[in-house]
């Protein structure tokens, strides 16, 4: 399906699924054909059909994407109330999860735009005793270009 049409819907979804699993990961291959899934913390939708994350946590993931920069991206909707409801109901009010393919982009210097979008996302932890462990100075991002071949529900 095309994402112009439905990208409110699919930002909706993605955001949905960041607040209820607070995890969301990116599928790679590596060099020998392996696939391979990362977990990523924090990860943004652009309104131009692109996402970024911040790439400081990642031991394989730059690997893989220099052999093949495709990925897949998904963020599933964990909330249990959605769930329940739409086994009850037969039908989901929502798209329950999101899988984004795209290519990525080579690692640059976040801009202060990003870094201020990062810092509002992790804020609410900052009272927290791990705060510590999520709030480093991100300094570097990928882009990611979303395809027109990415997949989701729009099914209700």
């Amino acid at each position: 399906m095309e994402l112009q049409p439905h990208w409110q819907q699919i930002r909706s979804a993605f955001e949905s699924g960041i607040r209820s699993s607070l995890h969301r990961a990116i599928g790679t291959v590596s060099a020998d054909g392996y696939p391979h899934v990362t977990p990523i913390g924090f990860i943004f939708l652009r309104d131009d059909y692109t996402a970024y994350y911040f790439e400081e946590y990642t031991k394989k993931l730059p690997a893989n994407i220099r052999h093949n920069p495709r990925v897949c991206l998904m963020v599933v909707n964990s909330s249990r109330l959605l769930w329940v409801t739409s086994l009850f109901q037969g039908k989901f009010a929502s798209p329950p999860g999101i899988r984004l393919l795209g290519i990525e982009g080579e690692r640059r210097l976040a801009t202060e735009q990003e870094k201020a979008t990062y810092r509002a996302r992790v804020k609410p932890f900052r009272k927290l005793k791990g705060y510590d462990l999520i709030r480093r100075d991100m300094s570097y991002v990928r882009e990611i270009k979303l395809g027109a071949s990415s997949r989701f529900s729009i099914r209700t």
